[in-house]
């Protein structure tokens, strides 16, 4: 009974909605992407059967995942865990205890998605039914096979069988993420061991056994998900004229079309942007006057109205070019950038390297030959510097006679630059010290203290000869130049 009238509300559905599509050329606008909804399943089946009675309640837990292929159709695949129990008034006689496993599909059918009026339903009334397999075990007390109950004893069925489903529930749209659903199936096993789901075959009462098929009854709540990002949600919550009411909306909104065209420029007042255009005046497409080079003169009063761009312009629209460079021009402009340009100072810090002399001796060795090549290339390569040449000598003899012989040092380093690399004697200024500025702390000879230094001056002036008899040995190998 229950079986032909889910049948006979599916078929009848289907035909509903076949009929409306073709008779109305209809075409889903909906979003060709939605969601899938996976739903968990809790509920309490029963066995029904006529052998002997069922245990309330059983416990029952399953999975669904399912996809719509229409506002009204969907198709679900489901699989379940259930264990029931069964007994008679004397459990002692006859009880049982079914573990039950089963994978299936079924074709949905969303009643209620072809008449509702907003854009999302809030509640969803669904048909459903399918085809499954299960594998059952059950385990049983006076097993009863034949006609005969004498042959009952304890023991264990199990079974692979299909089965046909069915059965309807009503769903609550939560959010369009969440929705809650109550749903009551009808399980019809197949097969030959499709009685003893109890462990009971059935029997009449003349001792006859005749196929009386157990029932799985599945009262559940199912607890839905819609799965998928920047999508529609599953179609069956979705108005499937949502989107012609949305276009017909929009066509009613627009204002009704006025060819009232004020300043005759040939752009309508409801577009126009500019309704009080000059007669005459060309108009872009928004009706306003143009002003083909963007000199906001616009082109109709404009007497350039092509000006080259970057030009300030006059209240007619020319731009104001200036006259064109001359010769003359380039060359005061270049005259002034060089006067402007600030030549560096040159370079006055300068490391020089130290002349060494022998002990009492005032002659250049050819050892130092280099050392004074180096300070002569400085001098020809700044020729704005001068070098101050100081003569030093170490610690041993009479201060009077190492200032002589200091002195000797400076006038014999000059005259090396002088005449030996051509450096005009008035770059060099000769300066003594004597033994005051010693290089080591040391009393005694020491070749580092016997030395002419050479620095860029700063200022400094030439000093005279020490008063003293003559000091060192050597000899000057001056030139006229060199003032000797």
């Amino acid at each position: 009974m229950v079986r032909n009238l889910t049948l006979a509300l599916l078929f009848t559905s289907a035909y509903v909605g076949l009929q409306a599509q073709s008779a109305a050329g209809y075409r889903s606008l909906s979003p060709a992407a939605d969601q899938w909804e996976l739903g968990v399943d809790l509920g309490t089946p029963t066995i029904s059967s006529g052998e002997i009675d069922a245990k309330f309640p059983g416990i029952g837990a399953g999975l669904h995942v399912r996809k719509a292929f229409g506002h009204a159709f969907s198709f679900r695949a489901s699989a379940l865990y259930a264990s029931m129990k069964n007994e008679n008034e004397r459990p002692d006689l006859r009880s049982s205890e079914s573990s039950w496993i089963s994978g299936s599909g079924q074709a949905v059918v969303t009643l209620n998605n072809l008449l509702f009026r907003k854009p999302n339903s809030k509640i969803g009334v669904n048909v459903y039914a399918g085809l499954g397999v299960t594998r059952f075990t059950t385990d049983a007390k006076s097993v009863v096979f034949a006609t005969d109950p004498s042959t009952a004893k304890d023991g264990s069925v199990e079974g692979t069988n299909a089965f046909f489903e069915s059965g309807l529930g009503i769903a609550y749209r939560v959010n369009p993420k969440f929705n809650i659903g109550l749903e009551y199936s009808f399980i019809n096993t197949l097969g030959a061991d499709a009685d003893l789901l109890d462990g009971d075959e059935a029997v009449t009462a003349a001792g006859s056994s005749y196929n009386g098929r157990d029932v799985v009854r599945w009262p559940h709540l199912s607890l839905n998900f819609n799965l998928g990002k920047d999508k529609s949600e599953p179609l069956y919550w979705v108005n499937p004229l949502g989107a012609t009411g949305e276009a017909i909306a929009a066509l009613e909104a627009r204002p009704v079309y006025d060819p009232t065209d004020t300043d005759g420029d040939g752009i309508i007042d409801a577009i126009d942007k500019e309704t009080n255009s000059p007669a005459g005046a060309r108009v872009n497409t928004n009706g306003v006057t143009l002003d083909s080079d963007g000199d906001k003169v616009p082109d109709y009063k404009d007497k350039e109205p092509y000006s080259p761009p970057g030009y300030a312009v006059n209240a007619d629209g020319v731009a104001q070019v200036p006259k064109a460079i001359t010769e003359a021009d380039v060359n005061r402009i270049v005259d002034a950038k060089i006067a402007a340009i600030k030549i560096p100072e040159p370079k006055t810090d300068w490391f020089l390297p130290n002349v060494s002399f022998s002990d009492n001796s005032y002659a250049v060795r050819s050892s130092e030959a280099e050392k004074l090549h180096y300070v002569a290339t400085v001098l020809k390569n700044n020729p704005n510097i001068k070098v101050v040449v100081v003569g030093h000598t170490d610690a041993r003899g009479t201060e009077g006679y190492n200032n002589v012989l200091s002195y000797n040092r400076a006038k014999s380093a000059i005259d090396a630059l002088v005449s030996q690399h051509g450096v005009s004697r008035d770059r060099l200024i000769l300066n003594w010290a004597g033994e005051g500025n010693k290089l080591v702390s040391s009393n005694d000879a020491n070749s580092m203290n016997r030395r002419a230094e050479f620095h860029v001056a700063k200022g400094e002036t030439e000093m005279a000869r020490p008063e003293g008899k003559e000091a060192g040995k050597g000899s000057f190998k001056g030139n006229k130049d060199a003032g000797y």
